[in-house]
C-alpha cells in the first residue's frame, strides 16, 4: 500500500474515532488511554510525518483551517477530510452515550461550532470505499 495519512477531523460526536477504526489504518486518537500527554501523542505525530511507509488516519477537532493546515503539515498528510453533522444531532448522540466527561464535551461541541471555518475547502469524509479501492489496496483518484 502507498503511503496514507488521512487527518479525519470534526466537532465531539461526529463519529470520527469510529469512522477511523473502520480504515484498516493505524489510528491515532488522543482520546485513546496510551496517551499519556499532549507531548507524548505529538511526537507520535512527528513521527509519522516523517515515516515513508506510513499508513495512519489521525482524529484532530480540527475547526478552524489554520488547526487542519498545522495537522496536515506535521503528519505530512496525504488527505485532510471533515466528517460532522448538525449540533443537535451531535448533542443528542453525545447525551445517549452518557459518558462522565458528558458536560465538556457538549460544551465542546458548541465551541467547535462557534470557532468552524471552512476557508481552506475541506472536503466531507466521503467514506473509505470512496478511498480506497478495494481490489488494488491503493488510494482512489476519484474522491
Amino acid at each position: 500500500m502507498a503511503r496514507t495519512v488521512v487527518v479525519l477531523c470534526g466537532p465531539p460526536g461526529a463519529g470520527k474515532t469510529t469512522a477511523a477504526r473502520q480504515s484498516g489504518l493505524t489510528v491515532f486518537d488522543r482520546d485513546d488511554p496510551e496517551w499519556t500527554s499532549e507531548r507524548q501523542f505529538t511526537d507520535a505525530l512527528a513521527a509519522v510525518g516523517t515515516d515513508p511507509k506510513a499508513n495512519a488516519v489521525v482524529i484532530r477537532t480540527g475547526a478552524t483551517s489554520a488547526a487542519r493546515a498545522k495537522a496536515a503539515q506535521m503528519v505530512a498528510a496525504t488527505h485532510v477530510f471533515l466528517l460532522t453533522a448538525s449540533q443537535h444531532e451531535l448533542t443528542q448522540r453525545i447525551r445517549q452515550r452518557d459518558r462522565a466527561d458528558k458536560v465538556n464535551t457538549l460544551i465542546g461541541v458548541k465551541t467547535w461550532f462557534q470557532r468552524f471555518d471552512r476557508t481552506d475547502g475541506v472536503r466531507d469524509f466521503p467514506g473509505w470505499s470512496r478511498i480506497h479501492k478495494p481490489d488494488l489496496g491503493t488510494m482512489s483518484e476519484d474522491w
